[in-house]
């Protein structure tokens, strides 16, 4: 009953996130983040966080040892990218850009690589308790 309520704790926080990731599409840019290129650091952090708690939700819904870099968590996480910035091109004021698209796949693999890597530091950890 435990993993449940977690599997549905995370697909809603998920869901949130993306209903989050698309109604800040809707708005004009912030200025703030238009300089330096923060834009390409705030889609890179936005789609880490995203696809790191599609990988926590991957973990719980099949228990294995990794998740492959090129995965179910890798694909739905470019699916919400390009869709957010094919939307984009619908909402007046905003444009598409391949270079954000490019920071929403680098955020996700590096996501999965850190998934991995704390999923492996917690395997250790229980095995040498």
């Amino acid at each position: 009953m435990e993993n449940h309520k977690t599997t549905l704790l995370l697909s809603l926080i998920i869901t949130g996130f993306i209903a989050i990731l698309f109604i800040e599409s809707s708005q004009p840019p912030l200025a703030l983040l238009g300089e330096h290129n923060l834009d390409k650091v705030a889609h890179f952090l936005a789609f880490t966080c995203l696809t790191f708690l599609i990988c926590s939700l991957s973990f719980k819904l099949q228990p294995k040892l990794t998740i492959r870099l090129f995965s179910w968590p890798l694909l739905i996480a470019i699916l919400i990218g390009i869709t957010e910035e094919s939307y984009q091109l619908q909402v007046p004021g905003r444009s598409a850009d391949p270079l954000d698209l490019l920071a929403d796949i680098c955020g996700a693999l590096f996501a999965i690589l850190l998934a991995n890597y704390i999923a492996r530091l917690c395997r250790n950890r229980s095995n040498n308790n």
